[in-house]
């Protein structure tokens, strides 16, 4: 599995100590500074994304030089009412649950890797969002693609819909609209033989969903 760098700019380095037991070891390699010039002056590969704690004043300047250096995501935490940079890929106020921080990086990373996910027997393209499943290719469609994209990752382990639903639409508000359960139906329209009985994408009932990959 892909190893991830996370290059963290922020004033104290408690964010970043606070990520590295967060997110797992094997998957996740944090990176900090303090400032943005020293973030500019690093011996670094393109990190797979850019964590950005924004000071009150904006940091639009700093932001912007960030994605001149780095060809990557940028998330930024921001004060509540702060107008973001237009460079900002995605962001989370500064008042969080790290729950909400770790899937909201997660989240960013797939919309924005060029990289294949892979599951016994699945590969998908998250950029192009076109699925292989034992040599039969399928197009899917945008949020289709991200469910997908979050089942597979964890393929074998129940995904409850709070965290399904919240990982994929950004939102803590509750899937109100049952849009979860459409999306999955049109997945398993898409990819089950018998989609009324499903055999790869199952429901935990009371819980969640499943990724079984085919055999």
């Amino acid at each position: 599995m892909e190893r991830y760098t996370l290059l963290v700019v922020a004033r104290t380095q408690q964010l970043a100590v606070r990520l590295q037991k967060a997110l797992d070891g094997d998957r996740f390699l944090i990176r900090w500074v303090s400032c943005t010039s020293r973030a500019l002056e690093m011996d670094l590969d393109n990190p797979s994304l850019l964590l950005v704690d924004l000071p009150p004043s904006g940091g639009g300047r700093s932001v912007a030089r960030l994605k001149r250096r780095y060809d990557a995501p940028v998330l930024a935490m921001s004060w509540m009412g702060q107008p973001l940079p237009e460079e900002v890929d995605a962001s989370i106020p500064r008042l969080h649950h790290m729950e909400q921080l770790v899937d909201l990086i997660e989240t960013t990373l797939i919309k924005h890797s060029s990289q294949v996910i892979h599951a016994e027997g699945m590969s998908l393209d998250t950029e192009a969002r076109r699925l292989q499943v034992n040599g039969s290719l399928y197009q899917l469609r945008p949020i289709g693609s991200q469910i997908l994209a979050v089942l597979m990752a964890e393929a074998g382990n129940v995904i409850p819909r709070d965290e399904l639903f919240r990982r994929v639409w950004n939102t803590d508000d509750g899937d109100t609209s049952r849009a979860l359960d459409v999306h999955i139906a049109y997945l398993r329209s898409e990819l089950e033989s018998d989609p009324r009985r499903p055999q790869m994408i199952l429901t935990e009932r009371g819980v969640g969903y499943r990724l079984c990959p085919p055999a």
